[in-house]
């Protein structure tokens, strides 16, 4: 992010992560969901997205760098990490496949297919259930990836003006999907729905394109100074709300106007955030592209001892297990030496 840091974006961005996490815990702490609308957590990763990518490339962009060049650093920075996620996902699914009884379960046969399909962000639409089974999270990058190379192609040049008016139009297109859609706002991740991630990911992004420009012209002062262990815990309070996938006015509201407010009061804020909050954010690209190997062998096999019901001891553990799992990610492959684009190109 250059020489300046928001410390508080990455502290929400980690707590986002958790709260995707505790999300995919379905029946592992107890019946049903518990954090019931951590799937919202996605959209202020694009919201936040928007704001890092603008502050970090809006100028370089400007000034001559050219699409290609933007293209290999957002492919170096985003596929190693999701790469590791997505190899440990192919194994879980290996393993799942051996456990689950015939007919209930991507056969055999499949899981080499479907493990590749995920490693180059090809989503599979014909056999039902999520879009990349090796990894569920991917369709989020894939919404990523589209939207950064349609900024840096063609949108970092619009004003301001225009920005806005798709940033409309998107959550427009997003709104009536959500209340004709059963799963309401929750779209994205399934085969039968992923064509729709560019609707959620291009609007959340802009709006954090957006957001960094007002914060450049210094609007964003205008905004209350607001400690930002409130807006963190706000954030994890609005992920607990009960039933989830079928409330798409509360959705709605989340994403459109509680997600891009809190950045803003987040970029506000005057302190930073606790350094366990700032820690979990450093980690949290490894965790949320993770974190579906270890809690989809708990909740589909027996191996990790949750057969006979939630367990709130072993699902507490199996979280810590995620996050030393995203800690090694974080520290052997994320902050790995990065080669000079020449050295990379010729290797």
């Amino acid at each position: 992010m250059g020489p300046q840091r928001f410390q508080n974006l990455d502290a929400m961005r980690g707590v986002c992560a958790l709260t995707v996490v505790l999300l995919h815990c379905e029946g592992l702490f107890a019946s049903g969901t518990v954090f019931c609308h951590g799937y919202l957590a996605v959209d202020v990763f694009f919201v936040l997205s928007g704001f890092v990518i603008g502050h970090t490339y809006e100028k370089r962009l400007a000034a001559g760098l050219g699409f290609g060049a933007f293209t290999w650093r957002r492919l170096k920075r985003l596929t190693p990490v999701y790469w590791v996620g997505t190899v440990l996902g192919g194994a879980m699914l290996a393993i799942v496949a051996a456990y689950r009884p015939a007919g209930t379960f991507y056969s055999a046969d499949l899981i080499v297919p479907l493990w590749l399909m995920a490693m180059v962000l090809v989503p599979q639409v014909t056999l039902g259930g999520m879009a990349y089974p090796a990894n569920g999270v991917a369709w989020s990058l894939l919404g990523e990836l589209v939207v950064n190379l349609l900024y840096a192609r063609w949108l970092q040049e619009r004003s301001t003006r225009v920005l806005v008016v798709l940033v409309v139009l998107g959550w427009s297109v997003c709104a009536v999907y959500g209340y004709l859609n059963p799963y309401g706002w929750c779209f994205g991740e399934r085969g039968s729905d992923v064509i729709m991630t560019p609707f959620r990911a291009v609007p959340g992004f802009l709006m954090g394109v957006v957001l960094y420009r007002a914060h450049v012209r210094g609007a964003l002062e205008r905004l209350p100074a607001i400690t930002p262990i409130i807006l963190l815990i706000l954030w994890i309070l609005i992920a607990e709300v009960p039933t989830h996938r079928s409330t798409p006015t509360f959705d709605l509201i989340v994403a459109t106007l509680a997600s891009p407010l809190l950045i803003a009061l987040l970029v506000r804020a005057t302190v930073v955030a606790p350094k366990p909050f700032l820690w979990l954010g450093a980690i949290s690209y490894p965790l949320y592209a993770s974190h579906l190997a270890l809690i989809f062998l708990a909740r589909y096999t027996p191996l990790l001892g949750f057969q006979h019901g939630p367990d709130p001891v072993k699902a507490t553990l199996l979280v810590g297990a995620t996050i030393v799992l995203a800690w090694v990610i974080h520290r052997f492959i994320e902050q790995r030496p990065a080669l000079p684009v020449r050295a990379a190109l010729a290797a």
